[in-house]
């Protein structure tokens, strides 16, 4: 794949740090819902279960075979840190009104569920969404559901808000998993639902006469921005030009640099300002440069990342764990990578770990002969606390990065099959 033809007409660069800066003007891009060209991963959110407190809701169908549940739709974690603070008391939580209620059952040879859309904890005057039990078992069974608005609380600065969303409700049997469970346990099990979010905030702005889009979404990491012309669509996850940002981050438009500086609730609103001097500029994407970052191999001897692209003029950075199934698949291919380009390229594999003793096991075990390191954190856990791991964007394991000696990013990607395709495609194109 040669990246270097999409850049050359790029209009929009990213940048992800910057040194020194003077603000000389702020924009504020008002944001509404959208489920229209949604550049973001699509958000599961498991329902919870009410428990035995059935009495308070009517038209229960098949008691003995039917559960209520819930869909929370404020974030926990917020919640209970306002509690904590004082900003907030639990009563007040609890007269919010921020919960959507599900009736899942089985009746008659029959799955089904039905959405207390009208919020009065009957279900008798809702539509009942009837599928065959093993309906995840199909290829594209979500089409068989339909994606509904609704309007929820949200909860921000303090204050609850009303807000729409587009979600779609699928059975879920598989979404956890149990070690050990009685027939009733697993028949409880097996009527999980959850819910997948379909929107985002979406709004425009201009510069210079020159309208963009931006859209907005609070993912795992945190609030994530992404940046369009607005007569183009989001570039897709796997795209080469694809980014995501953070609060500030500085962007560069065309000819002018703006910082990201911070985002609001209600109303939604997205201020950048625009610099009018800014100093070292460091990114994370293709065409950017990276900072020279700090790493450990696994005996705790520490290097920088120029120093070893300056080895052989070209860096292959190999974000994994042992932890990571796709990371493992994908080992034969990386040794038969290196076996390849280890006189023009240094490779580096960088394992985020806890421990470097099993990352120790499988790199001897497999024959991963050039530099091993590690990056201490808790696999899965979406720490970004990582220098290395938060300035580069790794979100993604496998993540594959390729730089030159000045640490220009040549190249990206994540994951195995067609990216994975297109990796070596780049390095053929590059090295022979």
């Amino acid at each position: 794949m040669k990246t270097k033809i999409f850049l050359l007409g790029f209009f929009l660069i990213i940048i992800s740090c910057s040194k020194k800066e003077n603000i000389s003007s702020t924009i504020v891009a008002d944001l509404s819902v959208s489920k229209i060209d949604n550049p973001f991963s699509k958000s599961m959110s498991p329902l919870q279960y009410v428990g035995s407190i059935k009495n308070e809701f009517k038209g229960i169908i098949n008691n003995d075979s039917s559960f209520v549940m819930y869909l929370n739709t404020i974030n926990y974690r917020d919640m209970k840190n306002a509690i904590k603070k004082g900003e907030i008391n639990q009563e007040t939580v609890d007269s919010a009104n921020n919960k959507i209620y599900l009736l899942s059952g089985f009746n008659k040879g029959k799955q089904y569920y039905v959405i207390d859309l009208n919020n009065n904890k009957d279900f008798s005057d809702d539509e009942i969404v009837e599928f065959s039990k093993n309906v995840t078992e199909k290829e594209n069974y979500r089409d068989s559901f339909d994606v509904k608005k609704f309007i929820v609380t949200k909860f921000s600065a303090n204050k609850f808000y009303k807000q729409k969303t587009y979600l779609q409700f699928l059975p879920a049997p598989d979404y956890f998993t149990y070690k050990q469970e009685t027939e009733k346990e697993k028949f409880k099990h097996s009527l999980q639902l959850a819910a997948l979010k379909h929107d985002f905030l979406y709004g425009t702005f201009n510069v210079d006469e020159k309208e963009y889009g931006v859209g907005v979404n609070k993912g795992l990491f945190g609030n994530e921005i992404i940046f369009k012309k607005s007569d183009t669509v989001f570039y897709p996850p796997n795209h080469p030009l694809f980014s995501k940002f953070k609060l500030k981050d500085t962007v560069k438009l065309y000819d002018k640099y703006f910082k990201i500086d911070s985002l609001t609730s209600n109303p939604a609103s997205l201020i950048i300002n625009e610099i009018d001097s800014i100093g070292s500029i460091y990114g994370f994407r293709t065409n950017e440069v990276s900072k020279n970052y700090l790493v450990n191999d696994l005996y705790g001897n520490s290097t920088n990342i120029k120093d070893l692209a300056e080895q052989k003029g070209f860096l292959f950075l190999d974000f994994w764990g042992t932890w990571c199934a796709p990371c493992k698949e994908l080992t034969p291919d990386l040794v038969k990578l290196h076996q390849q380009f280890n006189n023009q390229m240094q490779f580096v594999s960088l394992a985020f770990e806890l421990d470097p003793k099993p990352v120790i096991e499988y790199t001897e075990k497999n024959e991963m002969d050039w530099y091993n390191g590690i990056i201490r954190g808790k696999p899965k856990s979406g720490d970004m606390s990582s220098p290395i791991i938060n300035g580069l964007r790794v979100e993604c394991f496998p993540t594959f990065i390729i730089m030159d000696s000045e640490l220009n990013i040549l190249y990206r990607t994540c994951g195995g099959g067609d990216n994975f395709k297109g990796l070596k495609e780049f390095l053929n194109s590059k090295f022979e």
